[in-house]
Order: C-alpha cells, then sequence, then structure tokens
C-alpha cells in the first residue's frame, strides 16, 4: 500500500477501533449500570442514542473518504415509531447504508435504532459483537428449534421495552455470491419455484424467521387492541394494561438495495464480497452511488401464516427482481413509486460529523489517560469487557 493508503487506514480503521473500544467503556457500560435497572425502555433509548451519535460519526468512511452518494426513494419512513424491515443482501456493507438512509429521513436518532437478526459467529466479536447486542441485535444459529425460541423471546422483550426500533432482517440468510446463487437456484427447481423470476443478483428468500416475527407482531397488535379497548375511563384503563400501548410494528418495510460504479452500472457482488471492507478502510470502494428504495405496508395488509408469508415475499422479491434489473438498465431505479426523498444525495453534514467525531476521539483519548493512569479504570475496564464476554456468549435473548 501507498502512503495515502495507509493514511486512509489509520484514518478510518484507527478511528472505529479507537473509539468503539473506548466509548464502550465510557459511554455504554454505564449506561447498563445508570439505566438499565430504572427501565428497560429508558436504557434501549440511551444505548439508540449513543449509537446514533457514532454510527453517524463513521459514516464519513462511506461518503466522505469513498465518495458514496446516497440515493434514497420510495416511500417515507414514519419516525418514532417501531418498523419491521427486510432487505435482499447484496454485501457485508447493506446495514451501514441503511444508516445512510436513517440520517436522511432528518432524525439523527433514527440511526441508532437499527437492530437486525443476525448470525451468531458475530456475537462473540469483541467490541463490535458486544455493541450490537447491547443495542438489540438477536443472534441466530441457524438451527430452527433453537432459533425459532429465541426469536420469539426476543421479539417479547422488545416489545416490552417499547422502544421504537428498527429491525432489519435478511429473509435470503447470506449474502449475495455467485456460488449462494447457484445453490438458490438449485433450491428453486427442487421445489418447483420459477428460479427465472428471480434472474440477477438476488437470492430466494427464506421464511420462517419473517414470518414468526409478523406473526408475533399481529399477537402484540392484538393484545394492544385489547387494552386500548378496555372499559373503564382512559385513564384506569392505562393503570390495568399489561400491555406498552403501540409497541408493535406500526409499519412493515420492503427495502431494496443496489450499487452502481461511475457509469452507473451495478457493481457485481463479486468485486465486493469480504474484500469490502478493506476496500471501505483504503478509500478504494468500487462504489459511486448506493441506491436505496423504501416500499412500506400497513402490518394488517401483510400475511402472517408461514404459506402466505412465502408466497407473498416471493412477489416481493419477484418486484425487487425487476427493480434491480431497470437499476442495471437505467442507473437507477424507475418505479413509478421511485420518488426521491427530499434529502436523498448530498452528505451529513460536515460540521456535524466532524463535532462528533472530536467529541469521540476526545472520550477516547480520555478513556486511555485513564487506563494508563489509574489501576482502578483498569480493572474496571477488565471486568466490564469480561463480563461482556460472557453475556454474549450466553446471548441472553431478553437482554
Amino acid at each position: 500500500m501507498g502512503l495515502v493508503q495507509w493514511f486512509n487506514v489509520w484514518w478510518s480503521l484507527g478511528y472505529v477501533l479507537l473509539t468503539a473500544t473506548t466509548s464502550t467503556l465510557m459511554l455504554l457500560v454505564p449506561a447498563i449500570v445508570v439505566f438499565r435497572p430504572i427501565s428497560l425502555s429508558l436504557y434501549s433509548r440511551a444505548t439508540s442514542w449513543i449509537f446514533a451519535l457514532w454510527w453517524t460519526s463513521c459514516l464519513f468512511i462511506t461518503e466522505r473518504l469513498n465518495g458514496v452518494g446516497v440515493r434514497v426513494t420510495g416511500d417515507a419512513l414514519p419516525l418514532g415509531v417501531p418498523l419491521l424491515i427486510m432487505s435482499n443482501h447484496k454485501c457485508n456493507l447493506d446495514w451501514m447504508f441503511l444508516w445512510s438512509a436513517a440520517i436522511r429521513t432528518g432524525s439523527i436518532f433514527q440511526v441508532g435504532v437499527f437492530r437486525a437478526v443476525a448470525k451468531s459467529e458475530i456475537r462473540v466479536i469483541p467490541i463490535f459483537g458486544w455493541g450490537c447486542k447491547l443495542n438489540g441485535f438477536a443472534y441466530i444459529r441457524r438451527k430452527w428449534a433453537e432459533d425459532a425460541a429465541h426469536i420469539t423471546k426476543w421479539a417479547r422483550a422488545q416489545f416490552a421495552r417499547n422502544a421504537p426500533g428498527w429491525v432489519l432482517i435478511f429473509p435470503e440468510g447470506t449474502r449475495y455470491t455467485d456460488r449462494n446463487k447457484q445453490r438458490s437456484d438449485a433450491s428453486c427447481e427442487k421445489d418447483g419455484v420459477d428460479a427465472s423470476a428471480l434472474a440477477g443478483e438476488i437470492l430466494r428468500p427464506r421464511t420462517k424467521g419473517l414470518a414468526l416475527l409478523l406473526s408475533e407482531n399481529a399477537r402484540q397488535r392484538k393484545a394492544e387492541d385489547e387494552c386500548l379497548n378496555e372499559k373503564g375511563s382512559s385513564g384506569d384503563a392505562k393503570k390495568k394494561m399489561k400491555v406498552n400501548p403501540r409497541a408493535s410494528f406500526a409499519k412493515v418495510v420492503d427495502m431494496t438495495i443496489q450499487y452502481t460504479d461511475a457509469n452507473g452500472k451495478p457493481v457485481l457482488g463479486s468485486a465486493l464480497g469480504t474484500r469490502c471492507f478493506g476496500q471501505l478502510a483504503k478509500g478504494e470502494l468500487p462504489v459511486t452511488t448506493c441506491h436505496v428504495h423504501f416500499d412500506c405496508f400497513d402490518p394488517s395488509d401483510v400475511p402472517v401464516e408461514i404459506d402466505e408469508v412465502t408466497e407473498w415475499t416471493m412477489r416481493r422479491w419477484q418486484k425487487k427482481a425487476e427493480m434491480l434489473r431497470s437499476c442495471a438498465a437505467h442507473g437507477r431505479f424507475t418505479d413509478a413509486r421511485a420518488k426521491e426523498w427530499p434529502k436523498s444525495g448530498g452528505a451529513v453534514p460536515f460540521f456535524l460529523q466532524t463535532a462528533l467525531r472530536f467529541f469521540f476521539v476526545a472520550q477516547g483519548v480520555a478513556c486511555v489517560f485513564a487506563l494508563y493512569h489509574s489501576r482502578a479504570f483498569a480493572a474496571y475496564a477488565a471486568i466490564a469487557f469480561g463480563g461482556l464476554a460472557v453475556m454474549c456468549q450466553a446471548d441472553p435473548p431478553n437482554w
């Protein structure tokens, strides 16, 4: 690597490692101690704010260092309410560009309410896997008997804390690769599904996890409606409520994501793959524009039975395949509903991003100073990191 590349790696990866590690000690662990014993809802909002500020500061890597523009189209996402978001999975950076879309809602807080259903291997990654768990991620082992019980408990815990989270699930189950495409087509052929309807860089969706979340959401909405319809004065009814009013998903959101290069042509998954993090750190991501499109549905219009969910999701994925082919032909989504958001394009305000980066670097320096000069703080750090490692290994669904 040349001097510029080494500087970019230090400026991006160095920042992420320093601030992620130190803000865990200086911000996240204190939030556990101070807010979690008082209120799970308050704790959830506190961690969401911490992640909103940190993740926004990290967007300089994608949008400034790599110069990736973000074009957001489709339905506006409602703010301050829980959302269930399903998306195709093009590469490992998809979730980062959901942050970029979130901040273009006009509310920085929405960046921090992102939670995902992710593979369990992530939970044991020091700092990053631990932090995601603290913010409410659900980790699955791809063993349905275990995962079904885990997701059910996790979903009910999320509803109970009444936090406006955005839960992201990738029904495809894995990112796109040529090998995974072959497996997807073989699965379609085995089950008599028309694979040609999913032509292009898109995989056949798996719907058990999605159906379970939709079923749990229907259960929660029913309980909320029963409480709201309870007889008596509004004050008495609130006292009698055993569930939070409107903690369920307000919308089911279908998110479609695609990446194009400087010529408006789709960036192949093989050009990203597992190398994308290295490309990102060096400022060499072969992406000029990330296209994100949202279609919102009322939960009452979305089925909950597994067979109906499978059929509905396949129709949505066929629509995605059409949109991806349209993007390949025209360099952007051209669907009639692909109206561009008012804040689409541009970048995170430079002053805001600089102020946040300065804050996180300052607290990082203060943390390092304390670790070097205080045995008590070093002992606290050892206990905190040890506790997080044990907790994430156990992976309690109600965290």
